[in-house]
């Protein structure tokens, strides 16, 4: 699957409009063999200021593990981005175009038991309308997933 696949497809999504402002959100993690491994809700919140999404996601998982992030994310034109969040290794980098925004980083994730994995994550949002976008993402080492997570985020506000 290609990003181009998505040129002229509608609702557009684009990180900078659809994330600027509060949202829920819920999701799982199956294991890569099948099988629930978590369920997690997500509160959000983002601004944009005209050149930067300032964007703070904070999951809560059913074993009561929490993790924050606090994105700055960047369009660089021609549907790219570019992302900072503090425990990223590198930087985050997407593409967008028509409904869709494929997401790309490897992230140091904090483990409930206080220890913390680099995980790659390779992730694709498609909007479905003007207040949901679902994302399937995949979690690995390495280049090898191990994990996908189904997430669903609804746009509270304008």
């Amino acid at each position: 699957m290609n990003i181009s696949d998505f040129a002229g497809t509608t609702p557009e999504y684009r990180p900078e409009t659809f994330l600027s402002a509060r949202l829920e959100g819920w999701g799982v993690l199956e294991r890569i063999t099948g099988g629930l491994q978590q369920r997690f809700t997500v509160q959000a919140h983002g601004h944009f200021d005209g050149a930067e999404l300032a964007f703070t996601e904070t999951w809560t998982f059913d074993d009561g593990h929490v993790d924050t992030l606090n994105w700055r994310i960047r369009p660089v034109g021609d549907g790219r981005y570019v992302g900072q969040e503090d425990r990223l290794d590198g930087q985050a980098e997407g593409d967008q175009a028509g409904c869709a925004f494929h997401w790309r980083y490897s992230r140091d994730v904090p483990q409930k038991d206080g220890s913390s994995t680099t995980l790659n994550f390779n992730d694709w949002f498609y909007r479905i309308d003007e207040t949901a976008v679902m994302v399937k993402g995949t979690a690995g080492r390495m280049g090898v997933p191990f994990a996908t997570a189904h997430v669903l985020y609804r746009r509270l506000d304008s």
